[in-house]
């Protein structure tokens, strides 16, 4: 037994050994990364919030939903914008009713598939659920994802429009941002849109303001 500790001992005692020295040589190379053309200082534009005012008591159904479908837009966006909705009138709070509705922000088009339907612990409380048939990035809300996210000195982007459809819930590598902390360009980083709005995963990620 006090063999197997003695080993386990040494084991340890070279393993904190070896990440000690990792963390501590200063004097080590880090990688550099080209940096990306397009600069994007703060301030950037902050989503301000939910949209006001809210559908009033009695609006129709279609109506309420489209203005949930704004308030997903600006999500997606990751910033302020002008948006619109309008679903058919044909769309009713009826559990199994579909349609396709259609929003617009900035002038830009998406289509979402609606599904109204009952969770089956509550067969009284009618939900509605909506998947976009494309995704919305925009340069505001990507920055604002790397900066809240990251807190570099700098974000760089490779040339993002102000706004573009995109593919839902896929890795673009067409689109991507870096990280710039200490004067030091991180790894570039492909954009992927969600509902939530961008995001830049950074693999192996090894420092706390940089993704590189």
């Amino acid at each position: 037994m006090r063999m197997k500790m003695i080993a386990a001992a040494g084991l340890l005692g070279l393993l904190l050994t070896g990440c000690g020295t990792g963390a501590d040589d200063d004097s080590a190379p880090k990688p550099a990364y080209p940096e990306l053309p397009q600069k994007i200082v703060k301030p950037v534009p902050q989503p301000t919030g939910s949209l006001h005012p809210s559908p009033p008591p009695g609006a129709a159904f279609r109506e309420t939903v489209a203005f949930g479908l704004r308030d997903k837009l600006l999500d997606m966006a990751g910033t302020d914008g002008t948006t619109t909705a309008q679903c058919p009138a044909s769309l009713k709070p009826k559990d199994g009713a579909q349609a396709l509705c259609v929003s617009t922000w900035e002038g830009l088009k998406i289509e979402w598939d609606i599904l109204v339907y009952t969770k089956p612990d509550a067969p009284n409380d009618l939900k509605w659920g909506a998947e976009p048939r494309m995704a919305i990035l925009t340069r505001d809300g990507a920055a604002n994802a790397v900066y809240g996210y990251y807190m570099p000195d700098l974000v760089r982007c490779n040339n993002i429009p102000k706004a573009v459809l995109v593919p839902i819930e896929r890795e673009m590598k067409e689109y991507t941002c870096q990280t710039v902390t200490d004067g030091r360009a991180g790894k570039h980083m492909p954009a992927r849109v969600t509902l939530g709005g961008p995001f830049f995963r950074c693999k192996g990620r090894t420092e706390v303001h940089a993704c590189g």
